[in-house]
């Protein structure tokens, strides 16, 4: 399945989860803001957020730092 996270094509497995995904692209669910097809995806529905062909995904992950 073919996806776009980030303005960048993606291809994926079909029938996967949004926190999948996060794991997938290296990413701490817990220190990621997503927003999904312009629509902000609160964390604790990452894991019940399926993905489809053609997903628009931005996702932000934050770094501590100092």
């Amino acid at each position: 399945m073919q996806i776009v996270v980030n303005g960048k094509p993606v291809a994926c497995a079909a029938q996967i989860s949004l926190h999948s995904l996060i794991l997938q692209l290296g990413f701490k669910p817990e220190a990621v803001v997503a927003e999904r097809n312009r629509e902000l995806v609160p964390g604790e529905d990452f894991a019940r957020t399926s993905l489809e062909e053609g997903d628009k995904l931005e996702v932000l992950h934050f770094v501590g730092g100092g």
